[in-house]
């Protein structure tokens, strides 16, 4: 049960709307025009630590982990060094009202924000990105067939070295760049690069020390006006826990915590950033648990366990500002936090402790959105732990979210040649992508989406968008011309792998920039392999880095091919014109043909080997083609599925299609089959979506599944429900995450938002408050299949 202290915690987050402040960009600003002139590295740490020297010190009440991005509570900064400050300026009123994560503004920080943009007029990344991407790619993206990385934020999903940390301290890392500059007169223009970067790391340590002894100056100066004893003694704990980390090693539990939170929130301060995941939280933070809770009694763990809600709590913090089109793809402000429990040790053993169900309980009693909690699942994780995570799911949590260990552990020695040590120390880098464990991992954000539907469509139409009636694509051919399915299934490769190879070169320019314009330092240093190359992790310092290249629309594209071939060359209902003609006018006059389409082929979700076999055939094919590119890093390019909320951004723009989709719906959930097309219930569901020989998607397999309540009731659903994930781990399944929750809420949710603040559910690799979700991504919850209904 959460105590008074958090509940009021709990409640203030609940009732306060995230804002933008103006705090940021105008200390940017000002540094921007001070330190000009110095080298990049330089420059940007000098930028970063003159804002930790200048920015809000804001301790809140009840608060015992510190420490905030902004100088307001639930607060969001602008980075118009990567971001455009013409969509800053144009959308800034619309912000406020959009249906699609809204953001409060004062009038104060509205008027200092148009001001202060001013300077940045042409200045960002993103306005650069728009004068050296090709025309063609331009288009591409602007069709919403294809997206670009990097274009307005940052290469790196930070997956930092935490055990180094908490051993160390930033001194620690001080020290060991001060000493690598010692030891490096240099004779090139790489090696004076790797001082700069040394430099640019110790500046920007100063900066967080710094930042962490004005909160300790905060809270002595709060302490002394407390008149509650209890409270003033709290304030004191904090401000003595300020002056010994991020610096120095952490000496108990709670300084841990607010080390690693120091680390974090520096991070969102830093840049513009998302997917910085806590990583094995019970592994790097055991021996403080155990040194203050069970071996010297220093805390119970009711103690422990508070402090570790007010962590969680504070992870609820951070944001990232998006435009109207990020907000509509990936909406319900996610930020992608993952906290990781359970798996196995770098030796194989079994890593489960009693801090990894005390992270659970944790986020079982506060049920808020960060951080998401993934428990990693293998042949000796105590049955304990999973149903305690599967009870949470049962009371429609949906929370947490469950990895195959085995399948993981594959995907890592496939994707970067590491040991089988890292590879069993594996961790989330992003959403659901497996890394290498021990904070070495680099995964860089989305390299880009290809849209399938219109690759789909472009087949159909010999390389036009029958949308715009633009040639868009490749001349693959009139398909009217061709005489099998074969030929179909290579036109359709060619398609895709054309796109993706757009994506690569631009990708690959994109990041080319990013190394000479914008590295980042302080995630760079603590990420391993960067102190030791002296390299940024845009220059590729990190240990093991990689790029991921995703897919929208997977499950439409397969059941578009399996509908071609049944209908147009195996039973010859239909000719390949009058399909075209049908999907041009969207079914109108033809619904007879379209429900043919519907029901005769196979459908992917059913268990039904055809049709997943040609899933498995054309993700392979891609997978196999991508993931033997290189970055301009030197890194390699993975593959995976993971849609986010593409699928309704994607779906808009997109005809209807030979699967029987009509024009503007949704595109398929991630990895899940078509909304409502899995009807041969969940077992066969699970085993259609791990059929596709998820192993070889370096960058996994994001699976939605959705279970009516009524069907998952008791002890017996309990075990439904473990089954379905033990199920779909046995046969090579890597990712699954569930929601338990009927049409009725969800429903009652959109007419009665105020009822129903608390409701979360599981769009991606992140959860969100179905109630700050806009109608559109709302119903696709809504559509998804609920199994086990007793309607």
């Amino acid at each position: 049960m959460l105590t008074p202290r958090v509940n009021r915690m709990k409640e203030k987050y609940f009732n306060t709307i995230p804002a933008i402040t103006a705090e940021r960009l105008v200390l940017a600003t000002e540094a921007y025009q001070k330190f000009a002139g110095d080298a990049v590295p330089i420059f940007r740490a000098k930028v970063v630590n003159y804002i930790m020297e200048n920015m809000t010190t804001l301790i809140m009440e009840d608060e015992l982990i510190v420490g905030t991005a902004t100088n307001a509570y639930r607060g969001a900064n602008l980075h118009p060094e990567f971001q455009s400050s013409s969509w800053y300026i144009s959308d800034i009123d619309k912000i406020t009202t959009r249906s699609n994560d809204p953001y409060y503004i004062s009038p104060e920080d509205r008027t200092t924000i148009l001001e202060t943009l001013k300077y940045w007029e042409g200045k960002s990344m993103e306005d650069l990105s728009q004068t050296v991407l090709p025309a063609h790619t331009r288009e591409l993206e602007k069709d919403d067939i294809i997206c670009v990385g990097l274009e307005n934020g940052v290469s790196g999903e930070t997956l930092c070295d935490h055990e180094k940390i908490l051993t160390v301290g930033i001194k620690g890392y001080m020290e060991e760049c001060q000493k690598n500059i010692d030891n490096l007169f240099p004779q090139s223009m790489e090696e004076q690069a790797k001082v700069d970067f040394w430099r640019a790391c110790i500046i920007q340590c100063e900066g967080l020390i710094t930042y962490a002894h004005r909160m300790a100056e905060e809270a002595e100066r709060m302490a002394s006006k407390c008149i509650d004893e209890k409270r003033k003694q709290e304030l004191l704990t904090i401000a003595g826990n300020c002056r010994i980390v991020p610096e120095n090693p952490p000496q108990n539990f709670q300084q841990a915590l607010q080390s690693i939170w120091f680390v974090h929130v520096y991070f969102h301060i830093e840049v513009c950033t998302t997917a910085c995941g806590f990583g094995r939280f019970d592994q790097y933070m055991w021996p403080f648990y155990k040194r203050d809770v069970i071996d010297e009694k220093k805390i119970t763990r009711e103690e422990a366990l508070e402090m570790l809600e007010c962590f969680y709590l504070k992870a609820c913090e951070v944001y990232e500002v998006r435009d109207d089109w990020y907000a509509t793809s990936f909406a319900g402000y996610p930020m992608w936090q993952i906290l990781v429990v359970g798996g196995q040790t770098r030796d194989g053993e079994d890593a489960t402790n009693d801090l990894s169900f005390l992270c659970l309980e944790a986020a079982d009693e506060l049920r808020v959105t960060q951080p998401t909690m993934a428990v990693r699942v293998w042949e000796g994780t105590p049955e304990k732990l999973i149903k305690f995570g599967c009870k949470m799911i049962q009371e429609g949590q949906a929370n947490p979210g469950f990895f195959n260990d085995n399948a993981a552990i594959k995907m890592c020695l496939g994707k970067a040649k590491c040991t089988i040590e890292e590879a069993r120390d594996w961790t989330i880098v992003g959403c659901i992508q497996p890394g290498p464990g021990g904070g070495g991992t680099d995964g860089s954000p989305d390299a880009g989406y290809v849209n399938m539907g219109k690759m789909v469509e472009f087949v159909l139409h010999n390389g036009v968008d029958p949308v715009t009636g633009k040639l868009m694509g490749l001349e693959t051919g009139d398909p009217r011309e061709f005489k099998n399915i074969e030929e179909f299934k290579d036109a359709l490769k060619k398609q895709i792998i054309h796109h993706y190879e757009i994506i690569r070169v631009s990708y690959n320019l994109m990041q080319s920039i990013h190394m000479n314009r914008y590295p980042v330092i302080f995630a760079s240093m603590v990420t391993k392999g960067c102190v030791e190359s002296g390299k940024s992790v845009q220059h590729g310092g990190a240990q093991y880095s990689t790029a991921g290249m995703y897919i929208s629309g997977a499950a439409n594209m397969a059941d578009s091919i399996a509908a071609v071939e049944k209908c147009v060359f195996k039973d010859k209902s239909i000719t390949m014109d009058e399909l075209i003609r049908a999907c041009d006018t969207n079914f109108q006059g033809q619904e007879r043909l379209r429900q043919l389409l519907l029901n005769k082929p196979e459908k992917y979700g059913n268990n039904l080997e055809h049709v997943d076999s040609i899933y498995k055939e054309m993700i392979h094919h891609i997978a196999d083609t991508v993931q033997l590119w290189k970055d301009a890093r030197g890194g390699g390019y993975a593959f995976g599925i993971d849609t986010q909320t593409l699928n309704l951004s994607h779906g808009l723009v997109t005809g209807a299609l030979p699967d029987g989709r009509l024009a503007g719906e949704p595109f398929c959930d991630s990895a899940s089959p078509m909304m409502g097309r899995d009807v041969n219930g969940p077992t066969a569901t699970v085993k259609s979506v791990a059929a596709m020989g998820q192993e070889v998607l370096h960058e996994g397999a994001l699976f939605n599944l959705r279970f009516d309540p009524k069907g998952v009731q008791g002890e017996s659903g309990l075990n439904i429900i473990e089954g379905v994930i033990k199920t779909f781990f046995q046969d090579g399944g890597e990712h699954i995450q569930i929601n338990v929750v009927d049409n009725e809420t969800l429903k009652k949710a959109q007419e009665n938002p105020e009822n129903y603040k608390g409701l979360m559910v599981r769009v991606a690799g992140y959860m969100a408050y179905f109630t700050e979700l806009d109608k559109k991504a709302q119903d696709i919850i809504i559509y998804r299949t609920a199994h086990l209904s007793q309607n």
